[in-house]
């Protein structure tokens, strides 16, 4: 626009005649162009002024932007530390409390075995009561009469077998006296003299318990083993299968043990030592296996 009014000025100042015949619309057309020019003068000035306001706000925006980006980043550290202590705190009883039940499992089972063991020295005791009750009827029974007269007394008492109760008795009292090499000579001599007397069990069965308390535990399994075979009907073939199992896992054959306390279950479902059996297995962290539930105990 400013070139266009320089060359209407310049076309103006080469024909002065004419200047003199349009000097009215001359004038009119300068002040048109001096209003133009104000007006263009304005809008340049408005359109600097809200440039500068825009770049104003803009610089505003990116600031106040920043401002609230480092508030969420403080913000979500501040939040993600107190979550982590947070969770420390609340899993710290928890972690405390499965120590106390690992170390409370722990107490249950030797509490089991201590019960189980002592079980174990209860029967022991019956049967010893069982045998100071046969032993005081043996004592009170009549004597026995003397050998006939034309016999050599020393040749009759040569050959002479003592009496199976006397033999077992013999023998019981040397194991409650704490002889137990004696009591196992002992109980031999009556197995030797009476194997199919009914007493023959219970003389074989303190055999294996005499070898388990002196650590010898392959022959105790043998002794057990024993009772097994030759008295598989007999009432200490629930003991027998259970010493039998303790003895395996003293000598350290634990899956041995497992099986035998295992077939003790499944043959004796509703004994004592069948439930002892359970818990021996359970102390060693495996499954005792079902039992038949018309064949549990009432």
């Amino acid at each position: 626009m400013k070139r266009y009014i320089g060359a209407i000025a310049f076309f103006l100042l080469l024909t002065p005649g004419a200047g003199f015949a349009a000097s009215k619309e001359q004038q009119e057309m300068q002040r048109d162009i001096a209003q133009l020019q104000d007006q263009v003068r304005t809008l340049q000035s408005g359109f600097d002024q809200k440039m500068s306001a825009i770049e104003t706000l803009l610089q505003q925006t990116l600031d106040a932007g920043n401002k609230a980006n480092t508030s969420v980043s403080v913000l979500s550290n501040s939040v993600s530390q107190m979550l982590d202590r947070e969770l420390k705190d609340a899993l710290r009883p928890v972690a405390g409390l499965t120590a106390k039940v690992d170390n409370a499992n722990n107490d249950i089972s030797d509490v089991r075995n201590s019960i189980a063991d002592l079980t174990t020295q209860l029967n022991r005791i019956q049967q010893q009561l069982s045998d100071i009750n046969n032993a005081i009827k043996v004592m009170q029974a009549p004597a026995v009469a003397p050998p006939p007269a034309n016999v050599n007394p020393d040749a009759a008492a040569r050959n002479v077998v003592p009496p199976a109760k006397t033999l077992y008795d013999n023998a019981t009292n040397d194991y409650n006296s704490g002889k137990a090499d004696l009591a196992l000579s002992d109980y031999a001599e009556f197995l030797r003299d009476y194997p199919d007397d009914p007493l023959a069990p219970e003389a074989q069965f303190f055999i294996g318990v005499t070898h388990f308390g002196q650590l010898k535990y392959d022959l105790a399994v043998s002794d057990f083993d024993a009772i097994l075979e030759r008295y598989p009907e007999g009432k200490r073939t629930p003991d027998a299968y259970f010493m039998k199992g303790k003895a395996l896992k003293a000598a350290g054959h634990r899956d041995e043990a497992a099986t035998v306390w295992r077939a003790l279950r499944k043959k004796y479902p509703r004994s004592d030592q069948a439930d002892q059996a359970a818990e021996q297995l359970r102390a060693m962290g495996l499954s005792a296996g079902p039992v038949t539930p018309t064949a549990r105990k009432k």
